[in-house]
């Protein structure tokens, strides 16, 4: 039975799929996992009772299977979907939600009034796909007491430039980020994706930058690493003027341009910047040889009273000789 049962898949007969229904109710627990798999594979518009069937099983995985299938059935698949939105299991409910809101987006607002926070996650994300928004209801979304809702309401005005570009959403944005670092991260990459400048955020963003948490560090620099810093030289500016060293120093050894080198060159001559933070600047060139400038501004911090920047100078000159 198991050999024919791996045939049957190894030819994806979608005819097969009728040999596979009787397996539901099969004592051994493969056969029934197999039954399952098959069915949501083959499933067509003539599977509509079988659908139907399935939404009203005791066993939460066969109705998570109905809903599943329902979209492949046709004009029905929206009722047989309803009869689970408030399923007491819930994967059913969540799997009911996704596929309704799939077939129709008028189910969105809707879905963004369930108590259940992963249901307006599944909103949002339908949101995501849709061409017309209305204003008025994302900033119900900026105003959702989830986080998670909030961190999702950022990343849909990312996947929307037009939306973000009008900044009606700028002080919703700054409101939510005010204690949410997460959100605040979001906001900084959205700056750097959509390179535009902003008075608004310009202020919060020293505020912002002094988390030195690894992940927003990492994320920053990603999404900095592949930009032209000339479109977004305002925003780097406000990084190389904060005191977030760890995030300078990442940003800076991985861009070699005229324009990280003039910060360079500014950290390495400015004598408030912080030791180690000139120190590893001076490693990261380590092995390389620079222009004139940059050379002789290492060359002369040689001779400088702290004893860390004055060794890793003279450890760049021996490593370049």
């Amino acid at each position: 039975r198991r050999r024919a049962v791996r045939k049957l898949f190894e030819l994806d007969d979608p005819t097969a799929i009728d040999a596979f229904i009787p397996l539901l109710k099969d004592r051994d627990e493969w056969f029934r996992g197999k039954a399952l798999m098959a069915i949501q594979r083959w499933a067509s518009m003539k599977d509509l009772d079988l659908a139907e069937e399935l939404s009203g099983s005791e066993k939460s995985e066969e109705r998570i299977l109905a809903c599943r299938i329902a979209p492949k059935v046709g004009k029905s698949s929206e009722r047989i979907l309803k009869k689970m939105l408030d399923d007491e299991d819930n994967l059913v409910k969540q799997n009911a939600w996704k596929n309704i809101l799939n077939l129709n987006e008028d189910y969105v607002e809707e879905a963004m009034k369930n108590m259940d926070v992963g249901i307006r996650v599944l909103a949002v994300e339908r949101l995501q796909l849709m061409i017309e928004i209305d204003n008025d209801f994302i900033k119900k979304i900026f105003d959702d007491e989830s986080s998670r809702i909030r961190k999702k309401a950022i990343n849909l005005l990312k996947s929307k430039p037009g939306l973000y570009s009008s900044g009606e959403f700028d002080k919703l944005i700054v409101k939510i980020a005010e204690n949410d670092s997460n959100i605040q991260i979001d906001a900084l990459i959205m700056l750097i994706e959509s390179g535009q400048r902003n008075e608004l955020f310009s202020q919060k963003i020293p505020l912002w930058l002094e988390n030195d948490d690894p992940k927003m560090i990492k994320l920053i620099v990603e999404s900095i690493e592949n930009k032209d810093w000339r479109e977004i030289d305002w925003l780097i500016n406000i990084i190389m003027s904060s005191s977030n060293d760890k995030l300078i120093s990442r940003i800076l050894r991985r861009k070699k341009s005229i324009e990280a080198d003039k910060y360079r060159k500014e950290i390495l001559l400015d004598g408030d910047r912080n030791a180690i933070l000139i120190s590893r600047i001076i490693e990261d060139l380590f092995g390389k040889k620079q222009d004139e400038e940059i050379t002789k501004i290492i060359q002369d911090l040689e001779n400088n009273r702290n004893e860390s920047i004055s060794e890793t100078a003279k450890m760049y000159r021996e490593s370049i000789s």
